[in-house]
């Protein structure tokens, strides 16, 4: 058989600060390079839908190309895909579909979406596949950062149309496995699950610079103990229960815990101001920090320097952060999730719609030396039973498997 190389175009359209889609390329990119003897005969290139975007993996190693299109031109390409008449009479059409234009102008026989996106509607003839973290529109669909202002259709539509066409899933548990599955009618072979792990800068982090460290202290202006909860501010995190437990701390318990809060607050569905108001109504202002989106290279100093980390997410039933905790020797407070349980004896769970019981675990984290010693320890564990090559390698074998197929239509 020929040997012919494969060209794989890496996609992504989420910025910086969106969080986990863009750290899924960061991994991806790290561990093309570091298992390049398992890549041969296939080339990666990024494809970015912005100079912002592209202008942060300069010396990546890898090509960057640029791509965007239009409101008029996604239609168009929405049409031709998904539109029953245009479908059938596209060829008779003047409208191109732009994307297929420009992938076979720069020679990519496959796709891999580091996130589900618009632009997988607009493929007809690529072949992709695809990350997928969470369906928690159709399972969590009472958040209105989940369903209003049409956030439900329009996530639904892009799952819905794209994902049985894709030549592979990857999710990060096995709940999300099933509800992959039975929402979308995705066989279930064709999803394999990959655990989330540290972002890029937590997972690169070895030794702290005390002069970086007091730097950072004092940008920041931390607190000299603090709870760190970095999420960004929208509904169903449920920062206001934390608030409301922190609140029983001081009016039950006569205690004070600081809280450093950090991440970005959409125009859309933003919490901040309410959460803010709330602070100052429960003269709770003085014990939290409300800091922005944190740049890679300042986050693993905001992890040192806390007493523990707080995950309360109504969406999961696993999340970045706790494997940034385990990584930074910080114990992790974690939602219980009754569909799965992740993370085993590594957290302490907590019910994050009870504010008396996150308020009872907040005080054991914080004063119970014994159970963060515990819970450090079975976090480092839980980092060093997960075979990342393992799993990284399955995105490999989907492509090669792939590639051996094509040989039978290629040119």
């Amino acid at each position: 058989m020929d040997n012919k190389t494969l060209k794989v175009g890496i996609f992504v359209d989420s910025k910086q600060e969106s969080g986990g889609a863009y750290q899924e390329l960061l991994y991806s990119i790290q561990n093309f390079k570091k298992y390049k003897n398992y890549c041969e005969n296939i080339e990666f290139k990024i494809i970015c839908t912005s100079k912002k975007i592209g202008s942060s993996l300069n010396g990546s190693g890898f090509k960057i190309e640029y791509f965007s299109m239009n409101l008029f031109e996604r239609y168009v390409c929405f049409l031709r895909n998904n539109g029953s008449l245009v479908r059938r009479i596209k060829k008779f059409l003047f409208f191109k579909n732009k994307f297929e234009s420009f992938l076979k102008k720069i020679d990519v026989d496959l796709i891999y979406f580091v996130a589900p996106g618009q632009y997988m509607l607009y493929l007809e003839n690529t072949k992709y596949f695809v990350t997928v973290p969470d369906v928690c529109h159709r399972v969590e669909n009472d958040f209105p950062d989940n369903v209003d202002h049409s956030e439900f259709q329009r996530r639904d539509e892009i799952f819905e149309k794209s994902l049985p066409r894709a030549i592979g899933v990857f999710t990060n548990t096995q709940t999300t496995k099933e509800q992959i599955s039975f929402f979308y009618k995705v066989d279930k072979s064709k999803i394999k699950i990959l655990n989330h792990q540290p972002s890029f800068a937590i997972n690169n982090f070895t030794k702290p610079d005390d002069k970086k460290n007091k730097s950072i202290k004092e940008k920041f202006n931390l607190p000299k103990e603090y709870v760190f909860y970095p999420a960004m501010y929208l509904p169903h995190k449920n920062h206001k229960f934390l608030l409301e437990a922190l609140n029983l701390i001081k009016t039950k318990f006569n205690k004070n815990i600081n809280v450093v809060f950090c991440g970005n607050n959409p125009k859309v569905f933003g919490n901040l101001s309410i959460l803010k108001n709330y602070a100052i109504e429960k003269n709770l202002i003085n014990q939290i920090t409300f800091l922005n989106f944190i740049e890679d290279e300042d986050l693993p100093y905001l992890y040192l320097n806390s007493s523990a980390l707080i995950m309360i997410s109504q969406i999961g039933p696993s999340n970045i952060p706790p494997w940034e905790g385990f990584k930074m020797n910080v114990p992790v407070l974690y939602t219980k999730y009754d569909s799965e349980n992740i993370f085993g004896d590594a957290v302490l769970n907590v019910d994050p719609l009870n504010s008396e019981d996150i308020a009872n675990c907040l005080i054991k984290i914080t004063e119970d030396k014994n159970l963060r010693d515990k819970l450090i320890k079975n976090g480092t564990r839980k980092i060093q039973e997960t075979n990342r090559k393992e799993e990284f390698l399955q995105i490999v074998n989907l492509i090669k498997n792939y590639s051996n197929k094509s040989f039978n239509w290629k040119k």
